[in-house]
């Protein structure tokens, strides 16, 4: 963690659903690089290290998790896209490319249909 301290540190996700594992993984990696930080005895702004988040999609919806209030005033959560409260189908998640390509089909059908994609 180390190499971390005193930089700006640039957080992606894919998707910012109810925000919980957002919140969890800013407040751990925080937490680990501020104790390295106070071990190396690096103190003062020019060590502290400023953490930012980027997501593809943030869906639109109450959020259950938080991030601090700085980041979020200073604008350092940023969202590709909003989107509704709907399922996202990455490709990355398929075993296999047809797979995907079902699913999102689905999704998009259920979509027109106004419904939910089985």
């Amino acid at each position: 963690m180390s190499s971390l301290i005193g930089k700006s540190v640039l957080i992606v996700d894919e998707v910012d659903d109810t925000r919980t594992t957002l919140e969890y993984a800013v407040r751990e990696l925080a937490k680990d690089v501020e104790a390295a930080r106070a071990a190396s005895g690096r103190t003062g702004e020019e060590g502290k290290t400023r953490f930012s988040v980027f997501v593809l999609h943030n869906k639109d919806k109450k959020k259950r998790g938080s991030l601090p209030e700085e980041m979020m005033r200073e604008g350092r959560y940023m969202a590709a896209v909003t989107v509704g409260d709907e399922w996202i189908c990455y490709p990355w998640e398929a075993r296999d490319i047809e797979e995907h390509d079902e699913l999102a089909a689905r999704a998009a059908s259920a979509a027109q249909k106004g419904g939910k994609a089985t």
